[in-house]
């Protein structure tokens, strides 16, 4: 008889499987690991737990087993992907790997799409730069801890580390190197172009094999730690999903699966490279050769479950545990005993940040609804419920691309729970079936030891000998679906809503953590985006050297609708055509000196300002306006560097007499559509609306101190503190 063994390299521990020749489970062991959390947002783990892990679950099945070690003709690893390990030139771990949930690149995710630029690293690599991918944390390391990044000799992916303790070859597998977003897609090789643009040596990114391809052979060390023989053959492996798909049988053209474990996963096969240009879900290569994966990856899936547990079943956990019983039947069990939709209570599962599709690190999960009448079992449905509407999510952007499956295979804690795989299927409408092996990337590995060493021909040989459809299926209740589209039109719609603030908070978190915050957001920031939007393209070189010849007072504000010196036939043509649509414009400015909030005024119609030099702007939605008053605590200040054109959506107020951050003269040019416009008014024209109208555009409100108040240019009102800029 002959064996393989597949090694699942996860978050929570390390299970190695050993499997016989017709695909049969003949011995299994699972080591868990430590999960490092030192900010909120980070997650690390030591390289060295999971070779460990690896060492001792090998040696543990073997022994198990009773195998004769001769008869283990290859192995591989699925592994946990993006997590960066970091060796030197000896092959030393240089500092704990920093994981695939882990959200603190920020920053260098868009230092890399303004290095790249967005939809040119989408072309190449069919991903946006993302926090939980590898090439942001090596950025990172460079910026913050640049005496560790020195030393590093080469890169490794979690599983590839593994492989190379046990077979000495340093090699990244093809599945895995494409969530690093160093990769070129469609050619299957690093992309210079990448690495040149981020500033990366090449010669830290070792090869790339396929996933079936031999990668080494076990060193004489690593035989003496696992008890397996010297010289067995090791496969490249592939990355946890690529694995798990291979282990579903996933390996064809309309083939797709789910899974739920600490993430989760919406996976389809596609034999050409479907690219989402949005970037919400990821392409990568898979682990068959010459094919592409479309997947979706939500952060914390099981591992909201997970959490649920621990921190509201605890005491059942010990109970259940000491009966020999899973507390996770018990928690589905009071669940199901929950009418759908939670009486009213939704969550959404972004413990971690999210990746797909809302791509926002800065996001964090939410119980929304909830009221005193609210049970734990409430809330773990809630969870359930939250968890799979955002596969549904996922799928819908899926279908977007073409990829429309009408089965759907439920791996993970998803498809071993009936409750749960019927919640599948009537969220994401669509039949659901099982398999019957339990082990998902372990099997997958398998096959691709098997395909190594030549045990099968091809990874679709492989899967058709090895993976073993189940009988257990759902099919969506009609009942229940359309029930679950009411309640999933509402989920959907909370994100966009609590988009800017999650961003806020995540700055008031850097506030209470000590860390160092800018003085105003930037007009650049996820909390500007409710405002307006920056316009790419405008000549702002040639406006702010027109804005310099422009005189304009030091000591009070000026307003000018319509400029000549501004309003050139090349500018006036490119703005008109690249941001109105055509309209005939006007362009004219506003310059001088002031820092205090009098008044804020609404146009009609979008505005686009240009800076010419560093400016500040205070802004309030129109949803802030309650019967002509607005609380200036409703206000926002943003900054704006030189050279910046912003197009301020007409549902934002905004105070037009903005502002220089060093106390000089500030110059902005202001563009609205011809004759929509009106100098600062000295009276107010009546009309059919109420006072606040100041023209037929324009809508103002002012505070009690300003001059506008008190001239009674307008009975809009701005209440509360008369804001000062410091």
């Amino acid at each position: 008889m002959k064996y393989l063994l597949g090694i699942d390299l996860g978050t929570s521990g390390t299970k190695t499987v050993l499997f016989d020749e017709m695909g049969k489970s003949v011995a299994s062991k699972t080591i868990e690991y430590p999960l490092y959390q030192l900010k909120n947002g980070w997650a690390e783990q030591d390289p060295d737990d999971w070779y460990n892990a690896a060492v001792n679950t090998v040696k543990a099945v073997i022994e198990e087993s009773r195998v004769n070690p001769a008869d283990i003709k290859a192995l591989s690893i699925a592994g946990q992907m993006h997590g960066l390990v970091m060796i030197d030139a000896h092959g030393k771990v240089l500092r704990n790997a920093i994981l695939w949930c882990d959200s603190r690149t920020g920053e260098e995710c868009d230092e890399i799409t303004n290095a790249v630029g967005k939809n040119r690293l989408i072309e190449i690599n069919a991903n946006p730069a993302l926090t939980g991918f590898t090439a942001p944390k090596i950025l990172w390391v460079r910026k913050h801890e640049k005496e560790i990044y020195d030393k590093c000799s080469c890169i490794l992916l979690p599983k590839d580390y593994v492989r190379f303790k046990l077979t000495g070859k340093k090699a990244i597998e093809i599945s895995d190197a494409s969530g690093t977003n160093l990769i070129d897609i469609k050619k299957r090789e690093w992309s210079l172009e990448i690495l040149n643009a981020l500033n990366i040596d090449p010669s830290l990114m070792p090869e790339i094999i396929e996933s079936s391809a031999v990668a080494g052979t076990i060193t004489k060390e690593a035989a003496a730690l696992t008890g397996l023989l010297e010289g067995t053959i090791v496969a490249g492996g592939a990355g946890d999903n690529a694995a798990a798909a291979i282990g579903t049988g996933v390996c064809k053209d309309g083939q797709a699966f789910v899974t739920l474990g600490t993430s989760g996963v919406v996976f389809a096969h596609t034999s050409k490279p479907s690219i989402d240009p949005l970037g919400r879900v990821h392409t990568f290569c898979a682990a068959v050769p010459n094919s592409w994966t479309a997947m979706s990856c939500t952060l914390a899936a099981g591992l909201s479950l997970r959490w649920m547990r621990d921190e509201f079943f605890s005491y059942e956990n010990k109970e259940e545990s000491d009966k020999g019983n899973d507390v996770y039947d018990l928690m589905t069990s009071k669940a199901s005993e929950i009418p759908s939709g939670s009486d009213g209570l939704i969550y959404l599962p972004y413990l971690m940040g999210e990746r797909s599709p809302v791509l926002d690190p800065e996001a964090r999960g939410v119980f929304f609804g909830l009221s005193a009448r609210h049970s734990k079992a409430h809330l773990t449905r809630a969870v359930l419920e939250g968890i799979t509407m955002s596969q549904r999510h996922n799928l819908e952007v899926l279908h977007e691309m073409g990829i429309c499956p009408s089965v759907l295979t439920a791996c993970g804690g998803g498809g071993r729970s009936p409750f749960w795989r019927q919640m599948l299927a009537d969220i994401l409408k669509c039949k659901v079936d099982t398999i019957e092996s339990k082990e998902g990337p372990a099997l997958g590995a398998a096959i691709l030891a098997g395909v190594a060493c030549g045990m099968f021909n091809s990874v679709e040989e492989g899967c058709a000998k090895f993976v073993v459809r189940g009988s257990a299926k759902s099919v969506p209740d009609e009942v229940q679906t359309k029930r679950y589209d009411a309640i999933f039109a509402l989920y959907s719609s909370l994100y966009p809503a609590l988009r800017p603030s999650f961003a806020k908070l995540a700055s008031l978190r850097k506030q209470l953590d000590g860390e160092k915050v800018p003085k105003y957001k930037s007009v650049f920031s996820v909390e500007f985006e409710r405002f307006g939007k920056i316009i790419s393209g405008v000549d702002v070189k040639k406006v702010g050297e027109l804005l310099e010849k422009v005189d304009c007072p030091t000591d009070s504000v000026a307003y000018v609708p319509s400029e000549p010196i501004l309003e050139t036939k090349e500018l006036k043509e490119d703005i008109q055509n690249r941001v109105f649509g055509g309209l005939d414009i006007e362009i004219g400015y506003c310059s001088g000196h002031n820092r205090v909030l009098n008044c804020l005024e609404y146009h009609r119609n979008s505005e686009l300002n240009i800076t010419g030099t560093d400016a500040i702007f205070m802004l309030a939605p129109i949803t802030a306006i309650k019967d002509g008053i607005v609380d200036s605590s409703s206000v926002e200040t943003f900054f704006a560097p030189k050279g910046t054109a912003i197009l301020f959506y007409e549902t934002s107020l905004h105070y037009a007499p903005c502002h220089s951050d060093d106390n000089e003269v500030f110059r902005v040019c202001v563009v609205l559509p011809k004759n929509t416009n009106t100098a600062k008014p000295k009276l107010v024209k009546e009309c059919d609306e109420s006072r606040m109208l100041t023209h037929n555009n324009k809508w103002l409100l002012a505070h009690s101190a300003s001059p506008e108040a008190k001239m009674g240019i307008t009975s809009g009102v701005v209440v509360g503190t008369n804001l000062k800029l410091d």
